[in-house]
């Protein structure tokens, strides 16, 4: 175990504009980390607050955080949010650094199994474009304070594609990249983003009545491991994976079954289309400390327990690509993964929507 054993309790921070699946991440880190023993078995007695109490956007989380002593115990958790928000802000103070980064994943575009209208991606699509149906809904995250996001991304992508034609021979068909009139101004839209700050409004839409106080929705575009329950209990069903079809692994289609994703991505290698959740420090903390913290997290992560949760949560069906990650991102891999999801997301960001705006 390296130097710096901590004298008082670490604390782990958690913005509520990243609270969607981020409490219980946080929580079963904090349980691994307190449940770490030494070579001879003794529990090391690291004691972990969880403080989730900001108020307002991720602006404000940052600048209370900011003005936090540098000692190192104190750590917050971010996810692709705040790689969005530097990359739409230039004028945004960069002072923290990743810790790790415990979850990389993906989203997808769900629909209800007993929908009577569309059973499948290709129903769908036919259903949207069919001029005698009103705009349907898709549920994102988003609220007032949220800004653009990567959802926003995502829809953009998928609405370039929405009318194209789907080549439904392949095994797991790809969309045709062939002329569409999917963006002419005279064609109402085939679908509007209906956002949802909370995570259980967001999922939940989908089963509430057009009439409903709470709005609805006719579709939902989130992380398979937020929805784990509804996708298991067979409430909701994926019709297409928001990644380029490189990116599509053995494992998640064994897990979440094939679906049709983009034929193409924007570059090579494009990581506006990962999300992730980690753990971010300042930049000037002791290195003894950021050695110690290092070394914690990357125990805490091994745990057979977080690895447990991980695996329950569909976290780990995208390792087994090396192009996006091998397992644990620590420290260099980490912070080169965030700064290049930064730049990937804001050149990506910039080829679908120039305005950088809806």
């Amino acid at each position: 175990m390296p130097a710096g054993f901590p004298d008082q309790p670490i604390n782990i921070f958690i913005p509520r504009s990243t609270a969607s699946g981020s409490l219980p991440l946080s929580d079963e880190i904090a349980k691994a980390i307190r449940n770490l023993k030494d070579a001879d078995g003794n529990d090391l007695n690291i004691e972990v607050n969880l403080l989730f109490k900001f108020g307002g956007n991720l602006d404000v989380a940052l600048e209370y955080f900011s003005e936090l002593p540098p000692n190192g115990y104190n750590v917050i958790q971010l996810n692709d949010t705040y790689a969005s928000l530097l990359a739409t802000s230039p004028d945004q103070d960069v002072f923290l650094t990743p810790l790790n980064i415990a979850q990389i994943t993906f989203s997808q575009l769900y629909i209800r199994t007993d929908d009577t209208r569309f059973s499948d991606l290709g129903g769908f699509v036919d259903h949207a474009s069919a001029g005698d149906t009103s705009t349907l809904k898709i549920a994102i995250f988003g609220g007032d304070d949220t800004g653009l996001g990567l959802e926003d991304f995502l829809l953009e992508k998928f609405e370039q594609a929405f009318l194209i034609p789907l080549d439904t021979s392949a095994e797991t068909p790809v969309i045709e990249e062939v002329p569409t009139t999917a963006n002419d101004p005279a064609t109402p839209p085939a679908f509007v983003p209906q956002a949802y700050e909370s995570g259980s409004e967001r999922y939940f839409s989908l089963f509430n009545k057009t009439d409903s106080k709470d709005g609805y929705a006719d579709a939902l575009i989130e992380q398979p491991g937020d929805i784990a329950r509804l996708i298991e209990g067979g409430f909701l069903k994926p019709i297409f994976t928001l990644l380029p079809k490189k990116d599509v692994t053995q494992a998640l289609t064994a897990r979440l079954g094939p679906t049709t994703s983009f034929a193409t991505p924007d570059r090579e290698q494009c990581h506006a289309y990962y999300r992730f959740r980690g753990f971010f420090v300042q930049q000037n903390i002791p290195p003894e400390r950021r050695q110690f913290l290092d070394w914690l997290f990357q125990q805490a992560f091994n745990s057979e327990s977080f690895q447990k949760f991980n695996r329950t949560h569909y976290m780990d069906v995208l390792y087994t690509n090396p192009d996006i990650i091998s397992s644990y991102c620590s420290r260099k891999q980490a912070e080169a993964f965030f700064f290049d999801s930064i730049s990937h997301f804001k050149e990506c960001l910039d080829a679908a929507s120039p305005d950088n705006a809806r």
